[in-house]
């Protein structure tokens, strides 16, 4: 009897859980890059600096850290501090060897610029440094049951030696106006990683293969730092607040609807509608924020500022903010795809 109502209560539950996710809609998005380069339409990958190289000096004038660069010799003692360099060279040049956005230059023929003092075709340079490439190898000891108690028998233990490899790496990039020579930004990002334990420090896994995964990762952040990238949004729908089971069915056909990314626009239609029939805020929610998905966002803008007049909701507040950041975000992209064009206009939203 107890199981049967355990039973019914979780089912009770799943049913609820099930019934009360709100729709989703997933949208496509492409968001501005974090920097504003100038209208930078060239950039060149400059070589980075290995740890042993750094010098703090150089970090306020852009034109030292371009010469610097360029007429030393950088000989890597440390294969996985190399590593960590090609991986992050290579991940951000592959990042804009596919941009529309901007072209990339090879820093070659940039260094030829420079030594003969002709045009240079990079309009920007992103170059960067090893800050520090710390390994340490910890050992330590453990008390390890070998053999388990057995009547008067007490357990035997013994003393067996770990070891764990720590890798901490620390990178600082730069962007440069190369018609001025000024640092257009300077930023870092630090990675700090353990490894499993290991019996024998011979099963140590390479210093690079510990902060693999989070290069790349800081590669695609420096990468949406200098172009506009793809991201994808969630736009949550609103459930309706009635005890209306015909209307609360309707809104629920329209949900699903909403769910097909080719019916968008026709449910945006459906829940206006029902919010001119019944006043229904979260339809009237619901079809503004349609809008918002399918681009619209003046359209958008204009339907959540009408619904938020007649009904002051704190979720209706809260959507038209969300809109109006999407308005601000669309007009800095435009704005600098506009800057890298010889002439381009503001389109409305």
């Amino acid at each position: 009897m107890k199981t049967s109502r355990i039973r019914f209560l979780l089912i009770s539950v799943l049913v609820f859980t099930l019934a009360s996710c709100a729709t989703t809609v997933k949208v496509n998005l492409t968001r501005p890059a974090e920097l504003d380069l100038n209208g930078a339409r060239t950039i060149a990958v400059l070589p980075f600096t290995p740890s042993h190289y750094v010098r703090t000096d150089d970090m306020s004038i852009g034109k030292k850290i371009v010469i610097s660069t360029f007429y030393q010799l950088f000989d890597i003692e440390d294969k996985d501090e190399q590593l960590a360099i090609d991986t992050l060279r290579s991940q951000i040049e592959r990042g804009l060897l596919s941009s529309p956005y901007i072209k990339l230059v090879s820093s070659d023929s940039v260094e030829a610029s420079l030594r003969k003092g002709t045009l240079n075709p990079a309009d920007v340079y992103l170059t960067g440094e090893v800050v520090y490439f710390d390994v340490n190898n910890k050992r330590s000891e453990e008390k390890k049951m070998v053999k388990a108690a057995k009547g008067d028998q007490k357990a035997e233990y013994q003393i067996v030696t770990y070891w764990k490899k720590e890798v901490k790496f620390k990178f600082r990039y730069t962007i440069i106006d190369s018609s001025t020579n000024k640092v257009i930004a300077v930023n870092s990002f630090i990675i700090d990683n353990v490894s499993s334990k290991y019996e024998s420090k011979s099963e140590l896994p390479a210093s690079y293969y510990l902060i693999d995964d989070d290069l790349k990762k800081y590669a695609s952040q420096i990468l949406r730092e200098l172009q506009p990238y793809a991201v994808v949004k969630s736009i949550k729908l609103l459930e309706p607040k009635t005890k209306d089971k015909a209307l609360k069915q309707r809104m629920k056909t329209v949900d699903e609807m909403a769910e097909n990314s080719k019916l968008i626009a026709k449910a945006s239609e459906e829940y206006s509608k029902i919010y001119e029939e019944t006043g229904l805020v979260e339809a009237g929610y619901n079809a503004a924020i349609l809008q918002e998905a399918l681009g619209n966002l003046s359209k958008s803008e204009k339907m959540m500022m009408e619904v938020y007049e007649a009904h002051p909701d704190s979720r209706v507040e809260k959507g038209l903010s969300d809109i109006r950041y999407e308005i601000k975000q669309a007009l800095r992209l435009k704005k600098q795809i506009n800057a890298t064009e010889a002439d381009g206009d503001l389109d409305d939203f």
